[in-house]
């Protein structure tokens, strides 16, 4: 959390607060538990061995409020800063977040967020058994995936790996690639990970572009001040397909992986160094892969009232390429002529961040980070190859004295240099400059009223150069624009464990550098430029409603409304001229997406827990005046000036079962999602492989001592279907994953 509070400006004495916090039916530590200091901005995360340590609290008594995901949380009053506690939290099973960290640039009641969020805990990533954090993030209710990547609220379709319109942050850092601008699911360290806030909705007003269907922060592990040495082992295989004419090997498709991290403590500084690596066969041809990745963060105190904090993150893989099938009758063979065709590629990211407290009603915070990412791809005539360099600087300032306001006002700045041989995407060079502002009133003890601005500046290579490749020549122009992100959220707690929100923001989104500048042609695809590729904007709306009972059912519902403009979607050409497809990314004239969203969680007797959602979106484009679609591609729907927008499924269902007792739980995970109405129209088949998706999933887990063994099972009943055309999602998994310390 940050280190600020809103007191007063007297000269700060400050002090340290422990807070060791435990289950309280087997005694065992509760990392990640979260502790805030309530009527300031001061708190933490516990350690894995359970402390959380609270520095720069000013002398006094303070209330405290203590939670964890699956527990019943517990506010202790008049706590005197300094000395050290012990709290014991009772298990709950409807497991409801009460603190946001950072998602919002500060901390913050669940309750009180005028935006949906969702909070995923280290363990229950844990619980996944995964290599990504797209499995588990794809649980959280109105999130799917397509191919790889996210979808929130049908904000995303399928973009085919580039110009993702969720904004990764990880510490707080922006986390899309210079090149691609997509998320790199590898390159998160994800036995680091202490939990994941997903914000659903615009999120422009304060992170800028990129945030046009929601952000996703991931915060990593602080050093703890105990030594320690902790390991993970993983380890599964996939069944062999229903139909024996799928099966391409006859021998075992297996992941396997370990990740090996030590913690300690060195007078002031706190230091986490970690490693590992993972193989895979895969589950279709051109499926194996290899992963290296390194680890280390360092955290330095000066004094209770600052400290800085660095991070580098190193990966590297290896993986097969796997584009289309064969044909329908060898859905898990690559063409013949497509293998063996690989890509290798690597991710470096460093950041590092001061933060000082001035006075108790003034803090602020500076920021610098770098992000490297590279492939080279030897599937492509030529083969394919980037370069992408992100450098990003920020100032940001927190002030409380102005009664009954708290202020975020900060500038930023972020360059990309791509530097790709050959034609695929040139050198290229970005620009972008930004300020923002947020306050927070509180208007009374139930009510709260958040508003916000950002104005960004973007800048394309100003340089008018003519290209020459696959697709012809084109003149690659500069651009210039300027972007205003206002957000108003608006949060009433009516009564006891109730809340009501409301939001309105406008969001807008730069596109990448690839889809302005690629042009290749892969495995029967030609993709072409389209240098007068503009931004795509929305106005985002959201009304929605929480309600806990007790501690055995809470509710949250949401009603969500989106207005694009210039949505950017990648469309075949339709006047090429040739066999092979040809597809560019395009903006549409206007497209609207709105659904509701509705999650419901259940203690039951005997350490029973269950929950359920349901999302429906509803997402079309307004065809402009004598625009023609591919006739293959129209499906069962009417046109009527409209167009249902492409691979987004209208309803989504997740549900759960869960058993605790004593140390052991079991887990039975079901999810649903219709078929798409549409899909691309790069192919003749246009969505005839489209089915609805019907998964199960099955955990058993036990703690012994340290030690924690976690057994999964995926796609239970061997369930075949495909998310894009002619590629065949994963099959049956075995895995077996045990944590533990040295």
């Amino acid at each position: 959390m940050s280190a600020f509070c809103p007191l007063s400006s007297l000269p700060i004495s400050a002090a340290e607060l422990a807070v060791q916090i435990h289950d309280a039916s087997d005694q065992a530590p509760l990392p990640g538990a979260t502790v805030a200091v309530l009527g300031t901005r001061l708190g933490g995360h516990a350690d894995e061995k359970g402390y959380c340590r609270i520095e720069g609290l000013p002398a006094g008594h303070y209330d405290l409020l203590c939670s964890h995901i699956g527990y019943q949380s517990q506010t202790l009053h008049a706590i005197p800063a300094g000395g050290q506690i012990s709290v014991a939290l009772a298990t709950n099973a409807v497991e409801v977040p009460e603190v946001v960290i950072s998602a919002v640039r500060r901390s913050q009641a669940y309750a009180t967020t005028p935006i949906s969020i969702a909070v995923a805990e280290a363990h229950r990533i844990a619980e996944y058994n995964t290599l990504s954090l797209v499995e588990p993030l794809r649980q959280v209710a109105g999130v799917s995936q397509v191919g790889g990547q996210l979808n929130i609220r049908g904000s995303s379709g399928f973009s085919r790996g580039t110009g993702s319109r969720i904004l990764m942050l990880v510490d707080g850092f922006p986390l899309l690639s210079a090149d691609l601008g997509d998320i790199k699911w590898d390159a998160i360290p994800l036995a680091q990970v202490e939990r994941v806030e997903v914000v659903k909705g615009a999120g422009s007003a304060l992170y800028g572009t990129g945030a046009l269907g929601g952000v996703i922060n991931v915060l990593t592990r602080d050093p703890g001040q105990d030594p320690s040495t902790r390991y993970r082992l993983l380890s599964g295989y996939y069944s062999q397909p229903a139909y024996r004419t799928w099966r391409w090997s006859d021998g075992p498709m297996y992941l396997n992986g370990f990740d090996l991290s030590h913690n300690r403590r060195i007078g002031e500084t706190g230091l986490v160094l970690s490693g590992g690596h993972n193989r895979s066969t895969g589950y279709h041809q051109n499926g194996d892969a290899r992963r290296y990745h390194l680890y280390a963060k360092a955290v330095h105190h000066f004094s209770p009232t600052s400290h800085w904090r660095t991070m580098a993150n190193w990966a590297f893989d290896e993986h097969g390429v796997f584009v289309q099938w064969r044909d329908r009758d060898t859905p898990l063979a690559v063409p013949v002529g497509d293998g063996p065709a690989n890509t290798a590629s690597w991710k470096l990211h460093l950041n590092s961040e001061y933060y000082r407290l001035l006075r108790r009603d003034l803090g602020y915070r500076l920021k610098v980070g770098y992000y490297r990412t590279g492939f080279e791809n030897n599937q492509a005539a030529g083969g394919l190859a980037s370069d992408g360099h992100k450098l990003s600087g920020e100032g940001q300032v927190d002030y409380a004295g102005l009664p009954g306001w708290i202020w975020t006002v900060g500038v930023n700045t972020t360059s990309d240099r791509v530097r790709s041989p050959g034609d695929f995407l040139g050198a290229r060079d970005v620009l972008s400059l930004a300020s923002y502002a947020q306050g927070v009133r509180e208007i009374n003890e139930v009510a709260e009223l958040t508003a916000g601005l950002r104005y960004d500046w973007n800048r394309r290579a100003a340089t008018d150069v003519l290209i020459r490749g696959v697709c012809g020549s084109f003149t690659a122009t500069g651009k210039r624009t300027g972007e205003f992100s206002p957000q108003v959220g608006f949060s009433y707690r009516p009564w006891a464990n109730s809340a009501i929100r409301a939001s309105l923001g406008r969001g807008f989104r730069a596109p990448a550098v690839s889809e302005v500048f690629a042009q290749a042609q892969v495995s029967g695809l030609k993709v072409c430029p389209n240098p007068d590729l503009g931004s795509e904007r929305v106005w985002s709306y959201e009304v929605g409603f929480r309600q806990a009972i007790d501690h055995w059912l809470a509710f949250d519902g949401a009603f969500f409304w989106n207005d694009y403009w210039g949505l950017i979607e990648g469309r075949p050409d339709l006047q090429a001229v040739g066999s092979v497809p040809v597809a560019r990314f395009q903006n549409l004239s206007r497209a609207r997406v709105r659904g509701v969203e509705g999650e419901v969680l259940f203690a039951l007797p005997y350490g029973l827990g269950a929950r359920g959602a349901y999302t429906f979106v509803d997402g079309v484009e307004y065809l402009a005046e004598n625009e023609v679609l591919p006739p293959y591609c129209h499906g069962d729907f009417e046109l009527g000036g409209k167009a249902p927008l492409p691979y987004r499924s209208r309803h989504a269902v997740n549900a759960g079962l869960k058993a605790k007792r004593g140390a052991s739980e079991a887990m039975l995970g079901f999810q649903y999602l219709s078929a798409f109405d549409r899909v691309s129209g790069l192919f003749p088949e246009c969505g005839r492989d489209q089915v609805p998706i019907v998964l199960a999933n099955a955990r058993l887990s036990r703690r012994l001592g340290s030690l924690h063994v976690n057994l999964r099972i995926d796609n239970i009943f061997q369930y075949h279907y495909a998310t894009i055309e002619r590629k065949i999602r994963p099959l049956r998994r075995f895995s077996l994953s045990i944590d533990g310390e040295l």
